[in-house]
């Protein structure tokens, strides 16, 4: 984000209502069952007594327009103070059958009139509410997004290839020792459940893994001990999973052939606006210490009438929520020439390599990657793969992006909840809620058009050929 380019907005929102109080009132009965209610005692507090509702600041570029055609980098934080703001839960709240009080004006039941006030103390470490410390361009509340970039391209592109039947025929010989792994795990379970549960042997089964135990050793550790675990693990999620997706790839594009190649003509050459979902997560836990029963300093519920409305135990904790939601959006554009129906590479062989592309047949150092074995053990620790799958893209299908931005929206949440099992005639139970929220937003683009890291200014005279093929200069 140039400093230049970058504009700064800010927003603090005042407590609506500025000054604000709201009333409360306190009432006895004329006498035991009358309904007839006389005041004893009123007044107001503030409606807020929080510095600010909210606060907000965005850092962003200026760009022509209308229309908006071009996009920047982007960023923005928001902290809202307490939602909602002043009373919850406003209403009548009237005291237990046996609440009976003598006072100047009356006897009989007492009732609250007025409203709820959110505790003024919050757990720390979770939220800062200090504006200065918080609404800044390096804020903490801005999650890293560095690790976005390799699948913002490898999810968003449009890809030719609709299966690898290239690697699935290489691994072939792998299907033999796939089944051996598999049958030699069922056999040990059935052995293991056979001694233990079969007909005049479950005494003794019981009686082995109860003498097991006795030593620390469960039955589970003898047939699942950590080698034989890790090797079920990898045949199944990197022998088993891989290639039954293979198999069903393979399939639907037999079955599909015609409209999934049809599709791919049809885009060869044009811009196509394409957009994946590349992170969503959610956690909800209760924040440790921060619970119990009772009433935690939510006024007036701890003050005498109030606290004689419920016809339970009260109880209250505080909850932290966060989520993280990424996406990415962008235009592409591939030329493929046996794609293209006005090529000369349309007819002859086109039909045959329209096919090897579309089952993920073609010969390419991607291909011949991922047909080595172990190489997804190399794609855990080094880029290696994703390196090899973009320069297959650039020189297999002359791929490359008009834009391709990443986008990330996170949320801090802290949520403060009492629950107060008033009686029936104060309305039943209730929960009472409030939360403080910090929440950002950011996006970032590609540094060209074909990926992020890769700048104008490092491109090859492959890549610059590529361009000019399409007709793609810098300014566009």
């Amino acid at each position: 984000m140039s400093e230049l380019a970058t504009r700064v907005r800010k927003r603090t929102l005042l407590p609506s209502g500025g000054d604000a109080r709201f009333p409360f009132k306190f009432s006895v009965e004329s006498f035991p069952g009358s309904k007839v209610w006389k005041t004893t005692s009123s007044g107001s507090v503030p409606m807020s007594v929080t510095p600010y509702a909210s606060s907000e600041t965005t850092w962003d570029e200026i760009h022509a327009g209308p229309p908006w055609t071009s996009g920047g980098p982007f960023k923005n934080i928001k902290l809202e103070f307490i939602k909602p703001l002043g009373a919850q839960a406003t209403g009548r709240y009237i005291t237990n059958g046996a609440g009976y009080v003598e006072t100047p004006f009356g006897s009989g039941h007492m009732m609250y009139e007025g409203g709820f006030l959110p505790p003024g103390d919050w757990p720390l470490g979770f939220i800062d509410i200090d504006i200065e410390s918080t609404m800044k361009l390096n804020s903490s509340a801005f999650p890293d997004m560095g690790h976005l970039d390799t699948p913002a391209w490898d999810k968003t592109k449009p890809k030719l290839e609709h299966g690898g039947l290239f690697v699935a025929i290489a691994e072939l010989k792998d299907v033999p020792k796939m089944f051996q792994t598999t049958a030699h795990a069922f056999k040990k379970s059935w052995e293991f459940s056979h001694s233990l549960f079969a007909p005049n042997s479950i005494h003794t089964g019981l009686e082995n893994v109860g003498n097991r135990i006795k030593r620390g050793v469960s039955g589970r550790q003898l047939y699942m001990a950590p080698k034989k675990a890790a090797n079920h693990f990898i045949n199944h999620n990197f022998g088993w999973v891989p290639f039954v997706k293979d198999l069903s790839d393979f399939l639907s594009n037999l079955r599909d052939f015609r409209e999934k190649i049809g599709i791919l003509s049809q885009n060869n050459g044009q811009w196509v606006r394409r957009r994946s979902i590349l992170e969503n997560v959610f956690s909800d836990e209760q924040v440790p210490g921060w619970s119990g029963t009772g009433i935690h300093n939510v006024y007036p519920l701890n003050t005498s009438p109030v606290n004689d409305t419920y016809s339970g135990t009260p109880h209250w904790e505080y909850r932290i929520k966060r989520s993280l939601y990424s996406t990415a959006v962008g235009s592409f554009r591939y030329y493929v020439p046996y794609f293209d129906v006005n090529s000369p590479e349309w007819g002859g062989l086109g039909s045959v390599r329209r096919q090897l592309a579309l089952h993920g047949l073609r010969v390419s150092p991607s291909n011949i990657y991922k047909a080595v074995p172990w190489s997804w053990l190399i794609d855990w620790l080094t880029p290696v793969g994703h390196d090899l799958q973009v320069l297959q893209d650039q020189q297999f299908d002359n791929l490359v992006a008009k834009y391709l931005y990443a986008t990330t929206h996170s949320t801090l949440e802290l949520e403060f909840k009492q629950f107060v099992p008033f009686n029936a005639a104060s309305g039943g139970p209730r929960t009472l809620t409030w939360t403080r929220t910090l929440q950002s937003k950011q996006r970032k683009g590609i540094d060209s058009p074909f990926g992020f890291g890769l700048t104008w200014d490092s491109l090859s005279p492959k890549q610059w050929a590529i361009l000019a093929a399409l007709g793609i200069t810098r300014i566009t």
